[in-house]
């Protein structure tokens, strides 16, 4: 199972690449918690509500090497840092089976996932009342 706040590689429903990066943002009171995860697309583009992740890796980082396949089972994370600056797009939310996520690479400090989180929230219309 993978813990809130790590970044996984897994495939992309919607864009032109076939794999992409995802923080997940769900936690073990996910219903289906090791089977399902929530996750926020990241890109290197920046919007006025992207999440910055320079600086934000506790473990592994987004290289280019951590895009390459074989030699890392599931629970392994990359060495290295951001190959190029990259943001947490909390809009861009996904479901993510088990069988769809090809790795972890890294894990961000918890406030990045917080954040994430509640801007995530504002575009449902929840205002935490």
């Amino acid at each position: 199972m993978y813990r809130r706040g790590t970044v996984v590689v897994a495939s992309d429903p919607f864009g032109n690449a076939p794999r992409r990066p995802y923080l997940i943002v769900s936690d073990g009171s996910h219903p289906f918690a090791g089977a399902q995860y929530i996750g926020a697309g990241i890109s290197t583009k920046e919007y006025d509500a992207s999440v910055p992740l320079a600086g934000a890796f506790v473990e592994g980082g987004l290289d280019r090497e951590s895009f390459v396949e074989g030699g890392l089972d599931r629970e392994s994370f990359v060495e290295g840092g951001l190959d190029r600056e990259s943001f947490v797009a909390p809009w861009a939310v996904v479901s993510l089976r088990e069988a769809t996520v090809d790795r972890a690479v890294a894990r961000v400090e918890d406030d990045v996932t917080e954040t994430t989180v509640r801007r995530l929230v504002q575009f449902v219309g929840y205002s935490g009342g």
